[in-house]
Protein backbone atom coordinates (compact mmCIF):
# COMPACT_ATOMS: atom_id res chain seq x y z
CA UNK A 1 0.00 0.00 0.00
CA UNK A 2 1.53 3.19 -1.20
CA UNK A 3 1.47 6.13 1.28
CA UNK A 4 -1.37 7.86 0.02
CA UNK A 5 -3.38 4.61 0.98
CA UNK A 6 -2.07 4.77 3.80
CA UNK A 7 -3.23 8.27 4.75
CA UNK A 8 -6.70 7.67 3.79
CA UNK A 9 -6.74 4.60 5.93
CA UNK A 10 -5.73 6.34 8.58
CA UNK A 11 -8.19 9.63 8.35
CA UNK A 12 -10.92 6.74 7.80
CA UNK A 13 -10.06 5.08 11.11
CA UNK A 14 -9.68 8.63 13.33
CA UNK A 15 -13.41 9.07 13.55
CA UNK A 16 -13.91 5.75 14.36
CA UNK A 17 -11.38 6.46 17.19
CA UNK A 18 -12.97 9.11 18.28
CA UNK A 19 -16.04 7.88 18.81
CA UNK A 20 -14.82 4.95 20.75
CA UNK A 21 -13.14 7.23 23.26
CA UNK A 22 -16.52 9.18 23.40
CA UNK A 23 -18.13 5.71 24.48
CA UNK A 24 -15.21 4.36 26.89
CA UNK A 25 -15.03 8.48 29.05
CA UNK A 26 -18.67 8.45 29.23
CA UNK A 27 -19.18 4.40 30.51
CA UNK A 28 -16.01 5.45 32.35
CA UNK A 29 -18.13 8.55 33.80
CA UNK A 30 -21.12 6.98 34.27
CA UNK A 31 -19.03 4.27 36.49
CA UNK A 32 -17.82 6.86 38.64
CA UNK A 33 -20.97 8.89 39.65
CA UNK A 34 -22.70 5.96 39.96
CA UNK A 35 -20.76 3.33 41.68
CA UNK A 36 -18.77 5.88 43.54
CA UNK A 37 -20.96 8.60 44.49
CA UNK A 38 -24.14 6.77 45.74
CA UNK A 39 -27.38 8.23 45.45
CA UNK A 40 -26.09 11.76 45.13
CA UNK A 41 -24.97 10.66 41.54
CA UNK A 42 -27.57 9.17 40.11
CA UNK A 43 -30.21 12.28 41.59
CA UNK A 44 -27.12 14.56 39.93
CA UNK A 45 -27.51 12.10 36.41
CA UNK A 46 -31.22 12.09 36.76
CA UNK A 47 -31.01 15.71 36.62
CA UNK A 48 -29.18 16.12 34.41
CA UNK A 49 -31.28 13.99 31.85
CA UNK A 50 -34.42 15.63 33.46
CA UNK A 51 -33.17 19.15 32.43
CA UNK A 52 -35.18 19.45 29.17
CA UNK A 53 -37.92 18.07 30.83
CA UNK A 54 -37.99 20.72 33.48
CA UNK A 55 -37.37 23.75 30.97
CA UNK A 56 -40.36 23.04 29.45
CA UNK A 57 -42.11 22.71 32.71
CA UNK A 58 -41.14 25.84 33.84
CA UNK A 59 -42.28 27.62 30.60
CA UNK A 60 -45.46 25.44 30.62
CA UNK A 61 -46.24 27.22 34.04
CA UNK A 62 -45.10 30.08 33.28
CA UNK A 63 -45.47 32.29 36.67
CA UNK A 64 -46.41 29.55 38.97
CA UNK A 65 -43.36 29.74 41.30
CA UNK A 66 -43.95 33.35 41.96
CA UNK A 67 -47.97 32.44 42.82
CA UNK A 68 -46.03 29.54 45.13
CA UNK A 69 -44.31 31.84 47.05
CA UNK A 70 -47.36 33.71 47.87
CA UNK A 71 -50.11 32.76 50.34
CA UNK A 72 -52.97 33.39 47.84
CA UNK A 73 -51.54 30.85 45.65
CA UNK A 74 -52.20 28.30 48.95
CA UNK A 75 -55.87 29.85 49.09
CA UNK A 76 -56.23 29.77 45.73
CA UNK A 77 -57.21 33.23 45.27
CA UNK A 78 -59.34 34.67 42.59
CA UNK A 79 -57.30 34.73 39.26
CA UNK A 80 -54.78 31.84 40.62
CA UNK A 81 -56.85 28.79 39.44
CA UNK A 82 -56.30 28.70 35.71
CA UNK A 83 -52.59 28.83 36.08
CA UNK A 84 -51.58 25.18 35.44
CA UNK A 85 -53.45 24.04 32.27
CA UNK A 86 -55.13 27.60 30.99
CA UNK A 87 -52.99 27.76 28.10
CA UNK A 88 -54.64 23.80 27.20
CA UNK A 89 -57.82 25.09 27.30
CA UNK A 90 -60.11 25.72 24.26
CA UNK A 91 -63.16 27.20 24.77
CA UNK A 92 -66.23 25.35 26.51
CA UNK A 93 -63.64 22.18 26.67
CA UNK A 94 -62.60 21.39 30.31
CA UNK A 95 -62.76 18.20 31.84
CA UNK A 96 -62.66 18.79 35.37
CA UNK A 97 -65.94 20.89 34.78
CA UNK A 98 -68.09 17.72 34.94
CA UNK A 99 -66.40 14.96 33.03
CA UNK A 100 -63.91 14.00 35.78
CA UNK A 101 -64.69 12.03 39.17
CA UNK A 102 -61.43 13.33 40.28
CA UNK A 103 -60.53 16.82 40.37
CA UNK A 104 -58.08 18.34 39.26
CA UNK A 105 -54.29 19.65 40.97
CA UNK A 106 -54.23 22.58 43.23
CA UNK A 107 -51.95 25.55 41.54
CA UNK A 108 -49.15 24.83 44.57
CA UNK A 109 -47.25 21.80 45.48
CA UNK A 110 -47.35 20.68 49.31
CA UNK A 111 -44.39 19.52 50.68
CA UNK A 112 -43.19 19.10 47.29
CA UNK A 113 -46.00 17.14 46.39
CA UNK A 114 -49.08 17.61 43.77
CA UNK A 115 -52.45 17.91 45.74
CA UNK A 116 -56.11 18.24 45.02
CA UNK A 117 -57.69 21.75 44.64
CA UNK A 118 -60.07 23.22 47.01
CA UNK A 119 -63.04 22.63 45.20
CA UNK A 120 -65.67 24.80 47.27
CA UNK A 121 -67.86 25.34 44.27
CA UNK A 122 -68.46 21.98 44.68
CA UNK A 123 -69.10 22.09 47.85
CA UNK A 124 -65.36 19.78 48.49
CA UNK A 125 -67.64 16.63 47.73
CA UNK A 126 -67.16 16.52 44.13
CA UNK A 127 -68.97 13.26 43.62
CA UNK A 128 -72.34 13.69 44.89
CA UNK A 129 -72.44 17.26 43.47
CA UNK A 130 -72.00 15.95 40.01
CA UNK A 131 -74.09 12.79 40.85
CA UNK A 132 -71.61 9.85 40.01
CA UNK A 133 -72.15 8.87 43.72
CA UNK A 134 -75.44 9.05 45.30
CA UNK A 135 -73.29 8.92 48.71
CA UNK A 136 -72.58 12.49 50.20
CA UNK A 137 -69.74 10.99 51.64
CA UNK A 138 -68.11 9.63 49.35
CA UNK A 139 -63.87 10.08 48.90
CA UNK A 140 -62.96 8.27 45.62
CA UNK A 141 -62.14 11.78 44.62
CA UNK A 142 -59.66 11.80 47.57
CA UNK A 143 -57.73 8.33 46.63
CA UNK A 144 -55.28 9.80 44.10
CA UNK A 145 -54.05 12.57 46.48
CA UNK A 146 -52.91 10.63 49.51
CA UNK A 147 -49.29 11.22 50.43
CA UNK A 148 -49.19 7.43 51.35
CA UNK A 149 -49.11 7.08 47.47
CA UNK A 150 -46.31 9.41 46.47
CA UNK A 151 -44.02 8.46 49.56
CA UNK A 152 -43.60 5.03 51.28
CA UNK A 153 -44.93 5.86 55.21
CA UNK A 154 -44.20 1.95 55.47
CA UNK A 155 -40.73 2.94 56.16
CA UNK A 156 -40.79 4.12 59.34
CA UNK A 157 -41.12 2.02 62.74
CA UNK A 158 -44.08 3.94 64.24
CA UNK A 159 -46.71 4.68 62.07
CA UNK A 160 -49.78 6.36 63.83
CA UNK A 161 -53.41 7.03 62.69
CA UNK A 162 -55.73 9.20 64.78
CA UNK A 163 -59.78 9.13 64.42
CA UNK A 164 -60.77 11.99 65.74
CA UNK A 165 -64.29 12.11 65.54
CA UNK A 166 -64.94 8.47 64.77
CA UNK A 167 -69.16 7.70 65.10
CA UNK A 168 -69.23 4.18 64.32
CA UNK A 169 -66.34 1.38 64.36
CA UNK A 170 -67.60 1.02 60.63
CA UNK A 171 -67.06 4.57 59.31
CA UNK A 172 -64.35 6.32 58.74
CA UNK A 173 -61.98 4.20 60.85
CA UNK A 174 -62.86 1.11 59.01
CA UNK A 175 -61.69 2.70 55.71
CA UNK A 176 -58.86 4.01 56.66
CA UNK A 177 -57.92 0.66 57.85
CA UNK A 178 -58.52 -0.63 54.38
CA UNK A 179 -58.32 2.14 51.81
CA UNK A 180 -54.85 4.11 53.24
CA UNK A 181 -51.80 2.87 51.68
CA UNK A 182 -50.52 2.21 55.12
CA UNK A 183 -49.90 -0.27 58.17
CA UNK A 184 -50.91 1.65 60.90
CA UNK A 185 -48.77 -0.03 64.22
CA UNK A 186 -51.42 1.77 66.37
CA UNK A 187 -54.77 3.73 66.48
CA UNK A 188 -56.27 6.32 68.53
CA UNK A 189 -59.65 6.80 68.19
CA UNK A 190 -62.29 9.66 69.86
CA UNK A 191 -66.22 9.51 70.03
CA UNK A 192 -67.48 10.91 73.31
CA UNK A 193 -70.62 8.64 73.03
CA UNK A 194 -69.90 4.91 74.29
CA UNK A 195 -72.77 3.71 72.43
CA UNK A 196 -71.80 4.37 69.26
CA UNK A 197 -68.34 3.53 69.20
CA UNK A 198 -67.22 0.38 70.52
CA UNK A 199 -64.78 -2.41 69.49
CA UNK A 200 -65.57 -5.43 68.20
CA UNK A 201 -65.15 -8.53 70.94
CA UNK A 202 -63.43 -10.09 68.48
CA UNK A 203 -61.55 -9.95 65.53
CA UNK A 204 -62.55 -11.41 62.08
CA UNK A 205 -61.11 -15.21 60.97
CA UNK A 206 -59.25 -14.40 57.64
CA UNK A 207 -58.63 -18.29 57.39
CA UNK A 208 -61.93 -19.04 57.53
CA UNK A 209 -62.81 -16.84 55.25
CA UNK A 210 -60.60 -18.17 52.41
CA UNK A 211 -62.81 -20.13 49.80
CA UNK A 212 -61.17 -23.38 48.11
CA UNK A 213 -60.89 -23.35 44.46
CA UNK A 214 -58.47 -22.20 41.90
CA UNK A 215 -54.49 -22.81 43.54
CA UNK A 216 -54.11 -20.05 40.91
CA UNK A 217 -56.19 -16.93 42.61
CA UNK A 218 -57.00 -15.67 46.42
CA UNK A 219 -60.58 -15.68 46.68
CA UNK A 220 -62.58 -15.17 49.82
CA UNK A 221 -65.77 -16.13 50.71
CA UNK A 222 -67.40 -12.75 52.41
CA UNK A 223 -66.06 -8.97 52.84
CA UNK A 224 -63.21 -9.08 55.02
CA UNK A 225 -63.76 -7.37 58.25
CA UNK A 226 -60.86 -6.19 60.97
CA UNK A 227 -59.05 -9.38 62.20
CA UNK A 228 -57.96 -9.79 65.39
CA UNK A 229 -54.12 -8.93 65.04
CA UNK A 230 -55.12 -5.33 63.76
CA UNK A 231 -58.31 -5.55 66.87
CA UNK A 232 -55.36 -4.93 69.58
CA UNK A 233 -53.65 -2.01 68.42
CA UNK A 234 -57.17 0.37 68.51
CA UNK A 235 -57.45 2.29 71.42
CA UNK A 236 -60.57 3.68 71.92
CA UNK A 237 -61.06 6.97 73.95
CA UNK A 238 -64.79 7.88 74.73
CA UNK A 239 -64.01 11.68 74.97
CA UNK A 240 -64.59 15.22 73.21
CA UNK A 241 -61.48 16.59 71.47
CA UNK A 242 -60.70 20.51 72.13
CA UNK A 243 -57.96 22.97 72.42
CA UNK A 244 -58.12 22.66 76.13
CA UNK A 245 -58.19 19.81 78.43
CA UNK A 246 -61.29 19.96 80.56
CA UNK A 247 -62.61 17.15 82.97
CA UNK A 248 -66.13 18.57 83.33
CA UNK A 249 -66.46 18.19 79.72
CA UNK A 250 -64.86 15.27 79.29
CA UNK A 251 -62.62 17.57 76.95
CA UNK A 252 -58.98 16.50 75.94
CA UNK A 253 -56.65 19.02 74.72
CA UNK A 254 -55.53 16.94 71.21
CA UNK A 255 -52.02 19.17 71.03
CA UNK A 256 -51.15 17.97 74.33
CA UNK A 257 -51.80 14.38 73.78
CA UNK A 258 -50.39 14.35 70.64
CA UNK A 259 -47.30 15.94 71.55
CA UNK A 260 -46.99 14.78 75.57
CA UNK A 261 -48.85 11.54 75.65
CA UNK A 262 -48.41 9.89 72.39
CA UNK A 263 -44.85 11.87 72.55
CA UNK A 264 -45.41 11.97 68.39
CA UNK A 265 -42.03 13.42 66.49
CA UNK A 266 -41.42 14.26 63.19
CA UNK A 267 -39.57 10.99 62.42
CA UNK A 268 -42.61 8.99 63.18
CA UNK A 269 -45.24 8.64 60.37
CA UNK A 270 -48.33 10.22 61.88
CA UNK A 271 -52.14 10.75 59.95
CA UNK A 272 -54.85 12.76 61.60
CA UNK A 273 -58.94 12.53 60.25
CA UNK A 274 -60.77 15.17 62.13
CA UNK A 275 -64.51 15.74 61.98
CA UNK A 276 -65.48 17.25 65.17
CA UNK A 277 -68.79 19.18 64.88
CA UNK A 278 -67.23 23.00 64.25
CA UNK A 279 -64.72 22.32 67.15
CA UNK A 280 -61.63 22.17 64.48
CA UNK A 281 -61.28 25.42 64.06
CA UNK A 282 -59.53 26.68 67.14
CA UNK A 283 -57.28 23.53 67.39
CA UNK A 284 -56.72 24.91 63.80
CA UNK A 285 -55.71 28.02 64.04
CA UNK A 286 -53.46 26.97 67.18
CA UNK A 287 -51.82 23.86 64.46
CA UNK A 288 -51.24 27.13 62.21
CA UNK A 289 -48.93 29.25 64.84
CA UNK A 290 -47.06 25.62 66.09
CA UNK A 291 -44.35 25.01 63.64
CA UNK A 292 -43.59 21.87 65.08
CA UNK A 293 -47.21 20.55 64.17
CA UNK A 294 -46.64 20.42 60.20
CA UNK A 295 -43.69 18.43 61.07
CA UNK A 296 -45.40 15.96 63.04
CA UNK A 297 -48.35 15.37 61.18
CA UNK A 298 -47.46 13.76 57.60
CA UNK A 299 -51.23 13.98 56.25
CA UNK A 300 -54.63 15.98 57.63
CA UNK A 301 -58.45 15.15 56.75
CA UNK A 302 -60.56 17.72 57.81
CA UNK A 303 -64.77 17.40 58.20
CA UNK A 304 -65.84 20.80 56.96
CA UNK A 305 -68.12 22.77 59.07
CA UNK A 306 -69.69 25.75 57.47
CA UNK A 307 -72.71 27.94 57.02
CA UNK A 308 -73.62 28.34 53.53
CA UNK A 309 -76.95 28.11 52.05
CA UNK A 310 -75.70 25.34 49.46
CA UNK A 311 -75.43 22.88 52.15
CA UNK A 312 -78.79 22.09 52.74
CA UNK A 313 -79.30 20.30 49.65
CA UNK A 314 -76.87 18.06 51.73
CA UNK A 315 -79.01 17.75 54.63
CA UNK A 316 -77.12 19.91 56.90
CA UNK A 317 -78.24 23.20 58.18
CA UNK A 318 -76.57 24.47 61.48
CA UNK A 319 -72.68 24.08 61.11
CA UNK A 320 -71.78 27.13 62.79
CA UNK A 321 -70.82 30.89 61.71
CA UNK A 322 -67.82 30.36 59.29
CA UNK A 323 -68.60 30.86 55.53
CA UNK A 324 -67.60 29.18 52.95
CA UNK A 325 -65.24 31.20 51.53
CA UNK A 326 -63.62 31.59 55.41
CA UNK A 327 -63.20 27.69 55.48
CA UNK A 328 -61.50 27.38 52.15
CA UNK A 329 -59.09 30.14 53.55
CA UNK A 330 -58.31 28.48 57.00
CA UNK A 331 -57.41 24.74 54.52
CA UNK A 332 -55.20 26.73 51.92
CA UNK A 333 -53.89 29.05 55.16
CA UNK A 334 -53.06 25.27 56.41
CA UNK A 335 -51.16 24.28 52.91
CA UNK A 336 -49.34 27.80 53.24
CA UNK A 337 -47.62 26.26 56.49
CA UNK A 338 -46.90 23.54 55.84
CA UNK A 339 -49.68 20.56 56.18
CA UNK A 340 -50.53 18.59 53.84
CA UNK A 341 -54.16 18.68 54.14
CA UNK A 342 -58.01 17.91 52.10
CA UNK A 343 -61.14 18.39 53.09
CA UNK A 344 -62.99 15.32 54.48
CA UNK A 345 -66.10 14.78 53.01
Amino acid sequence: MGIKGKQQSSQTLWPLRNVLLVILSTWLLVDIIVNHMGDYGVALISSYLLEGKRSLMMEEYRGQAQICSTREGYTESSGVNGIRYKSRFKEGEDPWHQMKWVGEAAPCRVKGHLIDKLDDSRNFRRGYSLRFTPDVEDRTHMLPWMLASKIDLNQRERRVFLDLGTNRFNSSLTWFMRMYPCDFTEIHAFEFNAYMLQKPSQGFDEQANLRDGSPWSFMTKVTPEVPQWMLKRINIYHKLVGDEDDKAKNSVNITRFIKEELQLKATDTVVVKMDIEGSEWPILERWMGDPEMPNIIDELFVEVHYNHRSMHVYGWHNFGQISRERAKEILGDLRWRGFFVHFWP
